[in-house]
């Protein structure tokens, strides 16, 4: 699957699914449903509406992330250290054994 946006000028760009955690690129398991409860305004998943399963590395990715659409996430580099400093070491995944 993949993300559509239209920037400034109109131009419409397709971003497709990366895991900023394993590189994978299969996101075929992606939730809409805000899944953590009662989170403090702080957590960085409290603004998060989207989030993607990733079959390979089990981890919940952030849609903002493993499609590249927030202001602050422009490219996979910018992907992989947010999630670093904000989103790895949280536990609020997803697990299928």
């Amino acid at each position: 699957m993949t993300s559509y946006f239209k920037d400034e000028d109109g131009i419409i760009h397709i971003e497709q699914f990366i895991c900023p955690e394993c590189g994978n690129k299969n996101d075929k398991i992606r939730g809409y449903e805000f899944f953590a409860k009662n989170l403090e305004v702080l957590n960085p998943w409290y603004t998060e509406f989207e989030f993607v399963h990733c079959m390979n590395c089990k981890r919940s990715i952030p849609g903002t992330l493993s499609y590249r659409y927030s202001d602050e996430c422009k490219n996979y580099d910018d992907a992989k250290r947010i999630w670093q400093i904000k989103f790895k070491n949280l536990y609020h995944e997803w697990i299928k054994l």
